[in-house]
């Protein structure tokens, strides 16, 4: 029994060769992406690979997409394949002004998550935690999925983690107050939220920084959040709710010589749920659960940030222990 079920797009990236802006760049590398995806590989390569619940199109990339996921070791059970064409993200150069990603494509097939299609049986037979991403809600029947899947969580007790990644220009428009009522109330019923200050302020919910941010965001309803601070590590915040108890955490990351920085959240999020699933009671908790997860998420993120990519950067569990081994 796998110990996540995730729950999320799975796109294509273009990561684009040398040059400052997308006019200069001459080609584009395509890559296997999606913040749920990434995080779906990144458990997998750490040792615990989940279920996956995901819509991949039936054109050439949805094919690509598919034998990445299973060379991945990713089960297929919940792999959905539908008609119509794979979102393209394509990544703008490391130190081009703008928006990080540029998104090409219907959106139909890849977030258009059905409602009546949520894998209920997966959640009612024994998954102890869900993992949700929040670009999914930018799609109205992505929105009545993500629904749907938090009321069998709430209705069988699994631990929900969600993933704001707040990506404004998939937006549609006139969607913007639907998108960030969704956001919030998915907020409100998760029990771990991780999101940087960026994805706060882009969602129209919080302006505040730091521990604030959390604090901020555990007043919406989750017992834990977690805040990305990029070269400045992260930090936690928990309520007496959580099952680690209540606390703040901070952890100010490792120092590397960095390539490139495509899907290090997605790395850091694989790294933190490694640590922190299927622990549900305070007995559960030896040592100081919460730090520990920072730890090790900041690790995985500072090992894939080393290379070009997001998906394929993601360190293996040895790679992770060897790496904070060596920094002890």
């Amino acid at each position: 029994m796998a110990e996540v079920f995730v729950a999320g797009e799975t796109l294509v990236d273009f990561v684009p060769d040398a040059g400052e802006t997308l006019r200069e760049v001459d080609g584009y590398a395509h890559r296997a992406g999606g913040a749920p995806a990434n995080v779906a590989v990144g458990l997998a390569r750490l040792g615990s690979p989940p279920a996956f619940w995901t819509r991949l199109a039936d054109d050439a990339f949805g094919d690509f997409l598919a034998e990445t996921l299973a060379a991945e070791g990713i089960p297929k059970t919940h792999v959905e394949r539908v008609e119509g064409k794979t979102t393209l993200a394509v990544v703008s150069p490391p130190d081009s002004d703008g928006p990080r990603f540029g998104f090409y494509g219907d959106r139909d097939a890849t977030f258009g998550f059905a409602p009546d299609s949520v894998p209920t049986e997966a959640l009612r037979n024994g998954s102890p935690w869900v993992h949700l991403g929040g670009v999914a809600l930018t799609h109205p029947r992505g929105r009545a999925a993500t629904r749907e899947l938090l009321a069998v969580a709430a209705d069988v007790d699994c631990p929900v983690s969600f993933d704001v990644n707040y990506r404004s220009d998939l937006v549609p428009d006139g969607a913007a107050e639907a998108v960030s009522t969704a956001v919030r109330e998915t907020v409100g019923e998760s029990d771990v939220v991780l999101c940087s200050k960026e994805d706060a302020a882009a969602a129209g919910f919080s302006e505040s920084e730091g521990s604030d941010l959390a604090r901020d965001l555990i007043a919406l309803g989750p017992h834990t959040a977690v805040v990305t601070m990029g070269d400045e590590g992260a930090l936690a915040v928990s309520s007496d709710a959580a099952p680690w108890g209540a606390e703040t955490v901070r952890h100010g990351g490792f120092s590397v010589d960095a390539v490139d920085a495509t899907g290090a959240g997605d790395a850091f999020t694989a790294g933190v749920l490694s640590r922190l699933a299927g622990r549900r009671t305070a007995g559960d908790a030896d040592g100081d659960p919460l730090r520990e997860a920072l730890v090790f998420g900041n690790a995985t993120a500072a090992l894939s940030v080393r290379s070009v990519g997001g998906m394929g950067s993601i360190p293996s569990r040895e790679e992770v222990v060897t790496f904070l081994e060596a920094r002890e």
